[in-house]
């Protein structure tokens, strides 16, 4: 798989699908975080295979594999970026680290809620 794509379909699933992860694997996204951090930001392939690795130990392998796969169109039909479209990736351990510890928080906030709703129903 092209790191490229890699990426981009887990910045995806960070942004629009952030359920991929539950109920188990959001718990560890702090780690792979950390993992992320030790890669520089023109190692994208280093950076890809430490999330390949990451999903696969969470069940998530073969749904990677599907989604680049999936996508494969998308990214070959959208053609070479222009100057107005092209959105360099400078900076992309930051992005992805900083995008991982926001989706960690904001499902760690949901799960609490949820677990402070089952216990107010519990109550009554």
């Amino acid at each position: 798989m092209e790191p490229e794509k890699v990426i981009i379909v887990f910045f995806k699933w960070l942004r629009e699908n952030p359920n991929i992860f539950m109920p188990t694997a959001w718990q560890d996204l702090p780690k792979l975080e950390t993992e992320i951090a030790e890669s520089a930001d023109d190692e994208l392939f280093p950076i890809a295979m430490t999330i390949s690795k990451w999903c696969a130990n969470h069940g998530l392998g073969e749904t990677l594999k599907e989604d680049v796969v999936k996508n494969k169109k998308d990214f070959d039909d959208a053609g070479e970026p222009t100057p107005t479209t092209m959105q360099p990736l400078t900076n992309i351990t930051q992005v992805l680290r900083q995008s991982i510890e926001d989706r960690y928080k904001k499902l760690q906030k949901e799960l609490d809620a949820e677990n402070q709703s089952n216990t107010d129903n519990d109550s009554k």
